[in-house]
């Protein structure tokens, strides 16, 4: 018995931690947040930022101390010899083994701005990459509005259809009641029974649409969204206040920071053009010393200043300037197609949005009188004066109004939503 309950114990635990933990109810913003905080994308963000600090921090070294140790040991065939002898001296034989080893150490002094112009470029690398990854994000979001208004619409048609089902069940008791009396013919129960089997058809494709949806979802969300998870239509009364008329995309940062790289290798390329300047100091143990004639291990130092400078570097620094330069015109041409094409789609999205706002007016006077054409069909079929046929060609007419009104109000929702995406809003203003 006991054993059983550690069993039972086990098979329980998962499904009520999974019960749990699986969102009943979520927002278009816990959507938005799950992408910002799971997505592959997203772990980008962080890696792009260590990666700056590294190199930041790699570029930054050009100003430390540079510190070497070297060691040599070699042997010669042969050395250097006086070729005479004077009276009463003795001439010092060289020895054909050569030992050494040493510490060199470089200070710069003057790099003419090459660290600094080095630091800024990848400062602003690192900002253009991680502005990259905010505008893939903004593609991601795009999908999830795609696919969550989508089931959203669909859901409406369900609900549509579940209220034209029931009202067909409703008419075909009443119906069939008055077939078995003999008030209507068979082929009016026959006609309600026909147009029940494809509401009941369509309701089933629709059921096989929400299903794929969040599928979809929970791939794009990377967490499980079961069909019974109830999705929340942004409340969007404040939405047009809120939203600002300034657009803050992403793609602008990304603009700025390769400006800004640019300039910052128009810096590099004229420190290029200077010498730089260093200190340094080497010490050495080994045999023989500055002095050759001493055959035996010595230590021995040397301090001094060096400068370098390349001639190269000085005369394709023009050329490369001139290139920078036509980059930058090719980005400034970038920017004036983007905020072209930014404005197009602003106002398609604001023009639409006062188009849905007119056609939700017209929607809900047709269905107004849908419904009472469907009431006055519905009296007079109870009444036996007209046919079933004649009843459910107005019922589809309201059926269709009552879907057309559902869909453009989310349809109105999803508008503006996308248009807060376009002005590049932040991830929670849409709540």
């Amino acid at each position: 018995m006991k054993y059983k309950i550690i069993i039972l114990t086990a098979v329980l635990i998962p499904v009520f931690t999974a019960a749990q933990t699986s969102p009943q109810t979520i927002t278009l913003d816990d959507a938005y947040e799950q992408v910002y905080e799971n997505y592959p994308t997203a772990g980008k963000a962080e890696i792009r930022e260590k990666i700056t600090e590294l190199n930041t921090r790699i570029v930054q070294s050009g100003w430390y101390p540079d510190v070497q140790i070297s060691a040599r040991s070699s042997y010669q065939s042969d050395v250097t010899a006086i070729p005479f002898e004077a009276a009463g001296m003795k001439v010092p034989a060289l020895s054909r083994d050569y030992y050494n080893i040493s510490l060199d150490v470089s200070q710069p002094l003057f790099d003419g701005g090459r660290v600094a112009s080095s630091r800024e470029l990848e400062e602003h690398t690192g900002r253009r990459e991680q502005a990259a990854i905010e505008t893939e994000l903004r593609e991601v979001r795009n999908q999830v509005d795609q696919v969550y208004f989508g089931i959203l619409m669909m859901k409406k048609q369900k609900e549509s259809l579940d209220l034209m089902l029931d009202d067909l069940q409703e008419q075909l008791d009443m119906v069939h009641v008055q077939v078995i009396n003999g008030v209507l013919l068979p082929g009016n129960e026959l006609v309600l029974k026909a147009e029940r089997i494809k509401a009941e058809q369509q309701l089933t494709q629709i059921e096989a649409d929400l299903r794929a949806g969040y599928q979809v979802l929970s791939a794009i969300l990377g967490m499980p969204v079961p069909q019974e998870t109830t999705l929340e239509t942004p409340d969007i009364s404040k939405a047009p206040v809120r939203i600002s008329q300034e657009t803050n995309r992403a793609e602008y940062d990304v603009f700025e920071a390769s400006r800004l790289g640019l300039d910052a290798q128009r810096d590099l390329t004229r420190a290029d053009r200077l010498p730089t300047i260093s200190a340094f100091a080497t010490t050495a143990y080994g045999r023989p010393g500055f002095n050759v004639f001493e055959d035996d291990f010595q230590f021995n130092w040397v301090v001094g200043l060096m400068a370098r400078w390349s001639f190269r570097s000085w005369s394709n620094a023009p050329r490369q300037m001139e290139v920078l330069e036509l980059e930058k015109r090719n980005l400034d041409a970038d920017q004036e197609a983007f905020t072209r094409r930014l404005n197009a789609e602003l106002r398609q999205a604001e023009e639409q949005i006062e188009a849905l706002e007119q056609q939700l007016e017209q929607d809900e006077e047709v269905l107004e009188l849908r419904r009472q054409i469907v009431a006055e069909k519905r009296s007079l079929l109870e009444r036996g004066t007209i046919t079933s046929t004649e009843y459910i060609i107005e019922l589809n007419a309201e059926n269709r109004a009552r879907i057309d009104l559902e869909i453009r109000k989310v349809h109105l929702v999803q508008t503006i939503t996308e248009l807060a995406t376009i002005r590049g809003e932040s991830w929670n203003e849409i709540k």
